[in-house]
């Protein structure tokens, strides 16, 4: 019973990060998207890692002119230690309180 609570919740984060996954520089550059959503899409955690594999893969795009698509990399270990941080401590409060 346990597993259905649990396969729900990873149903509902998809509904987050499709969107989230669709809003990047994965399919389209960001020099041809309108400004707000240029802006969404060089802040997105994921550009930052697909700008990062072009660039460490020798197949560099144009990078943008945020801060994030400059220094792609250093970005991408800046994104996974914030979501780190925050996840971490909500994760041990929620198995701490439901047990095991």
């Amino acid at each position: 019973m346990r597993s259905k609570a649990w396969s729900g919740s990873a149903g509902q984060l998809s509904l987050v990060v499709f969107p989230l996954a669709m809003i990047t520089n994965a399919y389209v550059p960001t020099g041809g998207m309108p400004g707000r959503l240029r802006v969404v899409a060089d802040w997105n955690p994921i550009s930052s890692v697909v700008q990062a594999c072009r660039e460490l893969f020798d197949n560099p795009s144009a990078p943008g002119g945020a801060w994030p698509m400059q220094h792609a990399v250093l970005a991408s270990l800046l994104w996974s230690a914030l979501l780190l941080a925050l996840c971490r401590p909500l994760a041990v409060r929620k198995f701490a309180t439901h047990g095991r």
